[in-house]
């Protein structure tokens, strides 16, 4: 199945529509942003936030993360999963700012993959969100959803990163991780999508629909309103408490 732009267009209009919010890692300045998406690997949005208001009055700036010792960072992060492994992401990404970028987060993507924990999706998240440039960041939900709704043919992210900056028009590029994530999250589901309440399955490629609304649908649906609102009050909270960090 091919795509048209309309097609595009009118896809992510509706999906815009539906999943307004952010997404739940742009929490401020580059800074601030590249540490959350960093932590957030792996790991459910919701553990990051709860721990990140902490960890920035700590460690406010690259500078004073610079400082610090892999050990103290693992002692503020230890709520979330492969906490040593993104403490030590955090100490060698933060050295390297300080020293090789004059502590200012780069903003080109050639030189935000040289960072510790940082590759292309990551990166591409904080040029978006943060120094409002056209990227796609290409995480398991965008690769896999946009896959099946037949927009590229692709085995890997990388693949379908290049295949969607060509067939995207720029200026939705912004758009692509906020709303798939969303998307892939909580309704184009890996295992057995959730068609029957998908707001754009007449677009969609995807030759085996689960159409049929099962008997729980208004508690999943309930569920997904309710973790959608949950994950945009933490964040604000971050925005908040951190604001004059």
């Amino acid at each position: 199945m091919s795509v048209t732009k309309l097609e595009i267009e009118k896809v992510l209009k509706k999906l815009s529509e539906q999943f307004k919010n952010p997404g739940g890692m742009v929490v401020g300045g580059p800074y601030k942003t590249l540490v959350g998406v960093i932590l957030s690997a792996r790991t459910r949005d919701e553990q990051v936030l709860k721990l990140l208001p902490n960890l920035f009055k700590v460690y406010p700036n690259v500078e004073v993360m610079a400082d610090a010792s892999v050990s103290e960072i693992q002692s503020m992060i230890n709520t979330i999963g492969m906490y040593k492994q993104k403490a030590k992401n955090l100490k060698k990404m933060a050295d390297t700012v300080v020293k090789d970028f004059n502590g200012k987060i780069p903003d080109n993507i050639d030189d935000l993959v040289l960072l510790a924990g940082v590759g292309r999706k990551t990166a591409s998240v904080v040029l978006v969100a943060c120094f409002n440039k056209p990227a796609i960041a290409v995480d398991t939900h965008v690769h896999r959803v946009t896959n099946r709704m037949g927009w590229v043919n692709t085995k890997i992210p990388l693949h379908t990163e290049s295949s969607l900056l060509k067939l995207v028009p720029k200026k939705s590029h912004d758009l692509i991780n906020r709303v798939f994530v969303k998307f892939g999250r909580y309704i184009c589901i890996p295992s057995k999508p959730r068609c029957w309440m998908c707001p754009v399955k007449q677009y969609c490629g995807f030759g085996d629909k689960n159409t049929i609304r099962p008997k729980d649908a208004n508690l999943i649906e309930s569920d997904i309103i309710r973790r959608e609102e949950e994950l945009e009050v933490l964040r604000k909270e971050v925005l908040y408490i951190c604001q004059d960090i």
